[in-house]
């Protein structure tokens, strides 16, 4: 599961931060609050950021894994 989680963030192509993101909350389950001191940003930004990135994460994961059961 870690591994296909990788590679749907990897194939989501996004920013830099972006991905970032997705990897300290999806798959490191840090909190947003966290993320938000690393960055030097504000929860609330990080977690914008987080509704666009598991929208995208939904298609890709849908597109790479649709066949799967």
């Amino acid at each position: 599961m870690r591994s296909e989680l990788e590679t749907a963030i990897h194939e989501a192509a996004l920013h830099r931060d972006d991905e970032l993101i997705a990897t300290r909350y999806i798959i490191d389950k840090w909190p947003q609050i966290d993320i938000a001191a690393e960055l030097g940003w504000r929860r609330a930004t990080v977690g914008d950021h987080i509704k666009y990135i598991l929208e995208r994460l939904t298609e890709v994961s849908t597109r790479l894994y649709k066949n799967r059961t």
